[in-house]
């Protein structure tokens, strides 16, 4: 592989019978918040160079791992790697061409998910505003780039899940469509709930289209602090995040996200509330009136003769609980 290569140009040895350098992979299976106990806990995957390096390294993980070690070659570990991530990132995008099909025929994606996975063998995914972390969202490329032509279906789930960004991007401009100049609170910027990892997070293209488009931006994430190039937009709580905006868009599912009542929004100018991650499924958040438009809903959205809405149209339609097949937003 490529640090053997980098090694041997070095001079440094690269050989398995315990006189040179002893190479092997073992693909990353940890969950971010839950690092030590899944690093004890997993099963691990071990590809050696050589049989010596792979047995070397098994001695290494035996030491503390209380999952199985797998041996196997180098090459075959780092494929799995990228399948795993792959394997997830195509799934994903599966979920959120479900809930861009969903908005078209008027169905709540949600439920329609927790219905499909009481099969016994479907296990739909959720859908959101993208895809983000340093895995999922990069290495379906490495295999692509490997074998472009081999590749389509793992090009075009990539495609897919890059354009959710947009896709959230067209329901708020939708929704502020009457309102000059709109302020727009972003929460949660995270790339998954209930970490500070901002790396290929979603949420920050969202933050950056949405200011690309006029509009004043703020964020808040109860984890993260403020975004290199987006400290502007940072906010340190949600009250003040929130205060006189026009729309609040939930794009982290974090533990305190999901806790939002509707009156911890009192103070927004219009209650109109974006939710890309299903965050507020609370009983008061379904009720009409609510102000909350999910993603993948399907709930009308209150259009004008001119095909725009203006906040307090939106208010109303959702006061009344319409439902009907809506326009796809920025995806096409």
């Amino acid at each position: 592989g490529l640090l053997a290569a980098i090694l041997a140009r070095s001079g440094l040895p690269v050989t398995g019978d315990g006189a040179g350098v002893m190479l092997a992979h073992c693909p990353e299976r940890v969950l971010p918040g839950r690092i030590l106990d899944e690093l004890v806990r997993n099963d691990r995957i071990i590809g050696g160079i050589d049989r010596p390096s792979a047995e070397r390294a098994r001695e290494l993980y035996a030491s503390f791992a209380r999952g199985a070690i797998l041996l196997t070659d180098a090459t075959t570990a780092e494929l799995v790697k990228l399948m795993e991530n792959t394997y997830r990132d195509v799934n994903i995008a599966l979920a959120n061409e479900f809930a861009l099909v969903a908005e078209r025929v008027g169905v709540d994606i949600w439920e329609a998910i927790e219905l499909a996975n009481r099969h016994p063998r479907v296990s739909v995914l959720k859908p959101g505003p993208g895809v983000g972390g340093h895995c999922i969202a990069v290495d379906p490329w490495f295999i692509a780039q490997v074998a472009p032509e081999a590749t389509p279906l793992i090009q075009t789930a990539r495609r897919v899940n890059d354009r959710m960004p947009g896709h959230v991007v067209g329901m708020v401009k939708e929704a502020v469509a009457g309102v000059p100049t709109p302020v727009v609170a972003c929460l949660g910027l995270a790339y998954k709930a209930n970490v500070d990892d901002l790396r290929e997070s979603p949420a920050l293209e969202v933050v950056r289209q949405l200011r690309a488009e006029g509009m004043q931006v703020r964020t808040f994430d109860p984890l993260a602090g403020p975004v290199p190039g987006l400290e502007s937009a940072h906010c340190r709580s949600l009250a003040e995040a929130v205060a006189g905006a026009d729309c609040a868009v939930i794009l982290t599912d974090h533990r305190e996200l999901e806790a939002l009542q509707p009156e911890a929004l009192a103070a927004m100018r219009h209650r109109i509330v974006v939710d890309t991650r299903n965050a507020l499924h609370s009983p008061e958040w379904q009720r009409p009136g609510s102000g909350r438009i999910a993603l993948g809903a399907g709930r009308a959205r209150a259009f004008s003769e001119s095909g725009h809405c203006h906040p307090e149209q939106v208010l109303r339609a959702l006061q009344r609980g319409e439902r009907r097949p809506a326009k796809g937003p920025g995806y096409t």
